[in-house]
């Protein structure tokens, strides 16, 4: 078969294009139109295809003439003609035909194929197994193997009783969609390699230089020749190289593989590392502007991550892209829509409808006209924090408690509302779904959805959207007729969880138009001509790569099926390399650059491609790929940078009441202070499926005060009968506040909480013991005839407890429930014998008993001169903390509290009211935590800019 296949080499000096073209005209005159209608060329992908049929054109046109186009297939055209598609099932055919013959197995007749039976073989399991078969028959598909030719196969024997039991099934398969009529595609193919179904007018066949054919193609060209056809295949490299290709032009394992001795003339100058994918993206910019000075330049991505950031700033600089396998489907935003829609219709999930309220088309449809979607978030976010609803009837049984408070403002009690509709319209959602075929139900979702919206076909935000919702129903009526002929009935869920499984593995075409620059997948930059190439992205995770086997094929294994493996992904890979390389060597510039850290913040490593050099050169070519100590690679250029920053701005308004909570945020950060009071700014998880930390406070709060309020057991120095009265109380507040079945996670921090009243219960009844007696219980400032003023402004807070000793002493005391509690001095300040002192931070010090301190909160010490100032006299302030590891209850007592701290905490408190009123918010902190991380992305400098107080 070999000897009917012609081979000829190009040399590969020249561009692949260009030589096509040349050698396709070779024997043209121009007095007639150029006769390719004879020919069929296969080339390796459509855009090359796409880029032949533009060369061939333009060069008859250059010499004043026409052309006879060729037939011009790829591959798959090849081994699938359209003409034999008609009865091919497609993927989602296949799969639903394999969960067809997985419904009717009983597992444990396959002993080997299951060890060990599946707990739950349901849809979701028959869904996931037949996707992992339809896989395996497509990577053995390529070399023209089925189950029953590996079961069959000496390299397979190890396994042989599993692959016996796969041809089994397989068997079942085929029966499944002959009786559909319809065929599996891989099994087509095997059929038609032996005899190519071929336009009648072809007589000669042409593969122009593909060094990644499938193993199949082999047998398919020679089935061509034995028709008598004539069989071309093209390489781009030297005569001399002949030993270096197989039959078809792939590279050989034996000359290209990892133990080659050839090396890649690629000088070290030409390899750029960059830290991150921004810094890679910055890097090709330079280099475009650069290299379009000396001659055309193109661009070529091994890394896919790297096309949306390049993109953005490719864009910015007025560049028009293209990246021609189109944009993946998760990249739309309706994509994150839906899948969020598939979680709240099959489970019912409020958090799942938390995430859809900030979507502004989905909060217009769920609330309908005059709602507003911030009132709607505000009242959704309330209801996460306070309630942590778990499903969507939960969250309404919630909302009718909530609606019966009456003492919130008019706004509030609007958004509830509005939100109790928004929640009715949802479960009404979940019931079309459910009741509805899915194709009907996509129908109605998109129609409320967008309805009323007039889309631009050619605007590209439209385009892509429209495309993606076309795409989802022409899947969902595909997944209803193909459900209906293999007779699986899958729940509404399960219909909508694979449709959009389907629609994660589409890409959204894009329209060529007009464009600057394309940017290249690796396997297309063999057929680039420019004589100035970058490429990036070059790194050992992509070139050549970690070929992800199928659990049934090792990569032994796939070697000896002659399937491609690692070493012939490594052989195609340095050929590729060094052909592009040789092809600019005396004209032009190849440069690579390799990434250090993925968009994630994993580590990187440059590609192995690059290690092939001369052996006295090698040495210092590791050094340049893995820097270390001064050499390293260092780019202040985050992963994410900044398109703008905030300029926060507000109206100047009087400060009349300061809270130590508020002084607290001050000292803390002055610029997070007027984020989160001045602009009122929080941050909020609609995810969250467990209490916040201050709710979970203050239902322990809560628990206490009402000990505190009962004249028995306020006074009860028996621990179990505390202990009872407190967990009685805080069940019953739990009750009415999550529901009678509140979220998994908060009814074990209910228990939790349960649990620490108990350990206080027993210092509580040490306390009345002792001698120390509750007098108040959560007690608010405003209640004092004569309130604390600090510069004008009206000290409030509320004071966890206030006791007495039978000697007549007065304490504060403060409840905590955090586990890393601090002691209350060092709660409070901050030692500066061993810490260096900011600038910005010098109004914030103190000195007791000749020790520097830096304060940090000013709570009990205000609270102290706020009683104190009434008549009472403190003479203790302590903390009670109740922390998880309940070993850790204890009541700890802040030694050496008097007047020097009252004083001096009342002198800082004055400082910041001072501070606040003269609208000095900058600069900001550094903090160990930030609520704000996401819009301060770790740099609050960079980020923003000063506040403006009008």
């Amino acid at each position: 078969m070999s000897e009917k296949i012609r081979r000829e080499f190009w040399g590969w000096d020249r561009p692949v294009l260009e030589q096509a073209v040349e050698w396709l005209a070779a024997d043209w005159d121009g007095a007639a139109a150029l006769d390719l209608s004879a020919t069929l060329i296969l080339v390796p992908t459509a855009e090359a295809g796409r880029r032949l049929r533009e060369g061939l054109a333009r060069h008859v046109e250059s010499q004043g003439g026409g052309v006879m186009a060729p037939w011009v297939w790829h591959p798959e055209q090849a081994l699938l003609p359209e003409d034999e598609r008609r009865d091919v099932g497609n993927a989602q055919e296949c799969q639903m035909a394999w969960m067809r013959v997985l419904h009717n197995v009983k597992t444990e007749d396959f002993p080997a194929l299951f060890p060990v039976p599946p707990t739950a073989a349901g849809w979701a399991w028959h869904a996931e197994t037949a996707r992992m078969l339809l896989d395996l028959q497509s990577q053995l598909g390529v070399a023209g193997h089925d189950f029953q030719s590996v079961a069959t196969d000496d390299a397979a024997k190890p396994d042989a009783g599993r692959w016996r039991e796969l041809a089994l099934l397989e068997e079942r398969f085929k029966m499944v969609l002959k009786e559909s009529g319809l065929r599996h595609g891989q099994l087509a193919k095997r059929e038609l390699a032996s005899a190519p179904t071929l336009p009648e007018e072809v007589k000669r066949v042409v593969v122009l230089p593909a060094p990644d054919l499938p193993p199949l193609l082999k047998a398919w060209l020679g089935a061509c020749a034995e028709q008598g056809r004539e069989v071309v295949v093209a390489i781009h490299a030297p005569t001399a190289m002949a030993p270096a290709f197989d039959g078809i032009g792939r590279p050989q394992t034996s000359y290209w593989g990892e133990a080659t001795t050839e090396v890649v003339p690629l000088d070290s100058a030409s390899i750029k590392l960059a830290e991150n994918p921004t810094r890679q993206a910055a890097w090709v910019l330079s280099e475009l502007k650069r290299s379009v000075k000396s001659g055309r330049v193109a661009v070529g991505l091994c890394d896919p991550e790297l096309g949306p950031v390049l993109r953005e700033k490719l864009t910015l600089e007025g560049v028009r892209v293209l990246e021609p396998g189109g944009a993946a489907a998760t990249s739309e935003g309706l994509w994150h829509v839906l899948t969020t829609l598939s979680e709240m219709v099959g489970s019912g999930s409020w958090r799942a409808l938390g995430v859809l309220l900030r979507n502004p088309d989905v909060a217009r449809m769920l609330a309908g006209p005059g709602a507003s979607q911030t009132g709607l978030l505000m009242a959704a976010d309330e209801l996460s924090s306070k309630r942590v609803p778990v499903t969507l009837a939960h969250a309404a049984e919630l909302m009718g408690e909530m609606e019966a408070e009456d003492d919130e403002s008019k706004s509030i009690v609007f958004a509830r509302n509005a939100l109790r509709r928004v929640i009715e319209s949802a479960r009404q959602w979940v019931t079309t779904f459910e009741k509805q075929s899915l194709p009907k139900a996509a129908r109605a979702w998109l129609l409320a959805l967008y309805g009323e919206r007039i889309f631009v076909p050619d605007s590209p935000g439209d385009r892509e959207r429209t495309e993606l919702a076309a795409e989802w129903l022409r899947l969902a009526e595909t997944l209803e007729k193909s459900a209906h002929r293999f007779g699986l009935k899958p729940k509404s869920e399960e219909a909508l969880a694979m449709s959009l499984q389907w629609l994660s593995r589409t890409s959204l075409p894009e329209p060529r138009g007009e464009v600057d620059l394309v940017l290249q997948g690796w396997l297309e930059l063999l057929w680039e001509g420019a004589p100035n190439l970058v490429i990036c992205g070059l790194n050992e995770e992509h070139v050549p790569g970690i070929l992800t086997g199928h659990p049934f094929l090792p990569d032994r294994l796939r070697d000896e099926l002659g399937l491609p493996c690692q070493a012939t992904r490594f052989a195609r890979d340095h050929y590729l390399l060094r052909a592009m390389a040789e092809q600019r060597a005396e004209s032009g510039a190849l440069t690579v650059c390799c990434g250090q850290w993925s968009e994630r913040g994993d580590a990187m490593r440059p590609s192995r491609l690059l290690m092939l050099c001369p052996d006295d050169v090698l040495p210092a070519r590791v050094a340049h790929l893995f820097p270390s100590g001064e050499d390293a690679v260092s780019d202040p250029v985050p992963v994410r940078t900044l398109a703008w920053q905030l300029r926060p701005q507000a109206e100047s308004r009087p400060l009349e009441k300061i809270s130590p909570t508020r002084l607290s945020s001050y000292l803390r950060c002055p610029y997070r202070y007027f984020l989160q009071n001045v602009l009122q700014m929080s941050a909020v998880d609609p995810s969250s499926r467990e209490l916040g930390a201050n709710v979970f406070g203050q239902l322990i709060h809560s628990s206490l005060q009402r000990m505190a309020s009962d004249q028995r057991v306020a006074v009860s120095e028996d621990a179990e009968e505390i202990a009872t009265f407190l967990e009685e109380q805080l069940r019953a507040l739990a009750r009415g506040q999550f529901g009678v079945r509140p979220a998994p996670l908060v009814s074990l921090q209910i228990d939790s909480a349960c649990q620490r009243l108990r350990h206080a219960a027993e210092q509580e009844a040490l306390l009345r013991a002792e001698g120390w007696q509750i007098v108040e219980a959560e007690f608010a400032l405003k209640e004092l005839k004569k309130p604390l003023m600090i510069e004008g402004a009206q000290l409030t807070g509320t004071v966890d407890r206030i006791e007495r000793h039978a000697d007549g002493r007065v304490r504060i005391v403060d409840f905590k429930t955090s586990d890393k509690a601090k002691k209350p001095q060092e709660a409070h300040v901050q030692s500066l014998k061993r810490r260096k002192l900011a600038l910005e931070d010098e109004w914030k010090t103190l000195e007791i008993g000749g020790e520097p301190f830096l304060w940090s909160d000013l709570q009990l010490p205000l609270y102290a001169a706020a009683l104190n100032q009434s008549g009472w006299r403190v003479d203790e302030v302590a903390y009670f903390s109740l922390p998880k590891n309940v070993q850790g209850t204890v009541l700890q007592i802040w030694d050496g509290f008097g007047d020097e701290w009252i004083d001096a905490a009342v002198g800082c408190a004055g400082e910041v009211v001072k501070r606040i009123r003269d609208g000095v918010f900058w600069p900001p902190a550094k903090v160990t935590y930030d609520d704000f991380e996401e819009i301060l992305l770790g740099d609050a400098e960079a980020a923003s800019v000063a506040p403006l107080i009008r």
